[in-house]
């Protein structure tokens, strides 16, 4: 079986390889120079990932061992299983700043194949992508990613009751404008009955004027 020390540029490696892969190109498939894919592709012979074919004088074939293919098939298997705890916690070191599977493992403490495994869980859930380059790989976060992170769900959680007080405060406005409204509404029939009331005692006082001078 291959060794726990395998890591997510491993994996992500031994995936680019098919049956017309040879040594001499390999360096292409992972965006490496020659000397960085003779490399790599040591590394993934020594844990026993791979295997060469050589044809002399033609290239050497690199195949995958039984080893690697299960570890695809584990790969695989893995990335179809639901969302949880550990990958927004992988998340959260992303969003950190932290881009490459040696400074996530340190930080989480977890075996690299755990994390490896996890890591291309998360890629075929399109929440992370990743850019082979120079013999290593870098990890982002994808747009999704981002907004699975809890830090970025709580920031969600906090601006939406606060766009749900300011809802709030916009029916206070109305009530109040609706209680101006109401107050302009009483203040101006006050105000009608109020000139009615004067144009009576007005004309009560017209009318015994009239009858005082009648009576002179």
């Amino acid at each position: 079986m291959a060794s726990d020390d395998i890591d997510f540029m491993d994996l992500v490696c031994i995936t680019k390889i098919t049956p017309d892969t040879v040594l001499e190109k390999f360096g292409g498939l992972i965006n490496a120079s020659f000397f960085d894919g003779s490399k790599v592709a040591g590394t993934l012979k020594q844990k026993g990932l791979i295997d060469f074919s050589a044809s002399y004088p033609g290239p050497s074939k690199m195949l995958l061992t039984d080893d690697g293919k299960k570890l695809i098939d584990e790969a695989n298997a893995k990335s179809t299983e639901p969302f949880d705890d550990l990958d927004k916690t992988i998340l959260a070191q992303l969003s950190g700043g932290r881009r490459n599977p040696s400074e996530l493992g340190a930080s989480l403490n977890l075996r690299p194949k755990d994390l490896a495994l996890r890591l291309y869980k998360l890629s075929k859930q399109e929440y992370i992508t990743y850019e082979l380059k120079n013999g290593g790989i870098e990890i982002m976060l994808t747009e999704k990613g981002f907004l699975a992170v809890p830090k970025a769900q709580g920031m969600q959680q906090t601006t939406q009751p606060s766009a749900q007080q300011a809802g709030a405060a916009e029916p206070t406005d109305h009530g109040l404008e609706a209680q101006a409204a109401q107050n302009v509404k009483v203040h101006g029939k006050g105000s009608k009955m109020a000139t009615i009331i004067l144009a009576i005692v007005l004309i009560i006082i017209i009318v015994f004027a009239l009858y005082y001078k009648h009576l002179i």
